[in-house]
């Protein structure tokens, strides 16, 4: 049995010997059956009568393993959920090995509203509640307007501004800071490529994740030309391969959509950065 499974299962047990715990359903990787690597985190949705105890002792977390670290922690849920609570309290733990386990925690009350999601797995049960769950069905994602296209194409072009102002001034952190706005924008802007060409429930999964299986391969490979150390050319380089494939795909998205691409935006912002940040200069500022 591997630490992870061991940690998983004293977490089970534990749970059992709870009165207030009531059921337990786990989400996310680990609750589908696709292959998963020891790293994947277990996240561990706690239904009880009341859950306050453990919040206000953590002393819980330390029976399940060697606890390394955690983070008390809550999310907010989405307005448009009309069934949940408000503020989800977690508790966000790694364990020896490397075994990250995230516990949510609701009000039971809660399970009798749920729909029964095909990437949860219910592991602990003592009343029979989730017998009851409805299968809810996948939601059509709705195609993008083009509105938000083009507030995406013009955060990139204010994002890309800085950039460079910021690669003028040798401000290097300040240059990496937004350099990662223009990577989220970026990001986006290949999630909706893949999706206008192969429809808008087109799995692009969370935050890149599996990036490398799901995107083109040419934009994989010119992907690595748009990260930078932490230096001047290597940074005004990355900027310029940023630019041309957040051109490229929103271009190609553009045309798919029958939208119209905001050139002017890039046309202007491009030539105040050619100006501030000449492409391949030889000289570096000192």
């Amino acid at each position: 049995m591997t630490k992870a499974s061991e940690i998983f299962n004293r977490i089970i047990q534990w749970a059992e010997g709870e009165e207030s715990i009531r059921a337990i359903i786990l989400v996310g990787s680990r609750a589908q059956n696709e292959p998963v690597d020891e790293l994947a985190d277990f996240d561990v949705a706690v239904f009880a009568t009341s859950y306050q105890s453990y919040l206000q002792d953590d002393k819980w977390l330390f029976h399940f393993g060697q606890l390394w670290v955690y983070i008390p922690e809550q999310y907010e849920i989405a307005e448009d959920n009309e069934i949940a609570e408000d503020i989800v309290p977690t508790r966000l733990a790694i364990y020896e090995g490397g075994v990250k386990v995230d516990f949510a925690f609701h009000t039971v009350s809660l399970l009798s509203k749920l729909e029964w999601d095909t990437q949860s797995r219910i592991v602990l049960d003592k009343d029979g509640i989730t017998a009851n769950l409805k299968c809810s069905e996948q939601k059509a994602q709705q195609p993008i307007t083009e509105q938000e296209f083009i507030n995406l194409v013009n955060e990139f072009w204010f994002e890309a501004y800085h950039v460079a102002k910021y690669l003028k001034r040798e401000e290097l952190w300040l240059v990496k800071f937004r350099d990662w706005s223009t990577k989220e924008l970026l990001l986006q802007i290949i999630e909706w490529h893949k999706q206008a060409h192969y429809g808008w429930n087109y799995n692009t999964h969370y935050m890149g994740k599996h990036l490398k299986k799901w995107v083109d391969t040419n934009i994989w490979k010119a992907l690595h030309q748009t990260f930078a150390h932490f230096d001047y050319a290597d940074s005004r380089d990355a900027l310029y391969g940023t630019m041309q494939l957040f051109r490229q795909l929103a271009q190609e998205t553009a045309e798919q959509l029958g939208f119209t691409y905001p050139a002017n935006v890039d046309e202007s912002i491009s030539e105040f950065i050619e100006q501030v940040v000449p492409p391949n200069n030889p000289v570096a500022p000192n």
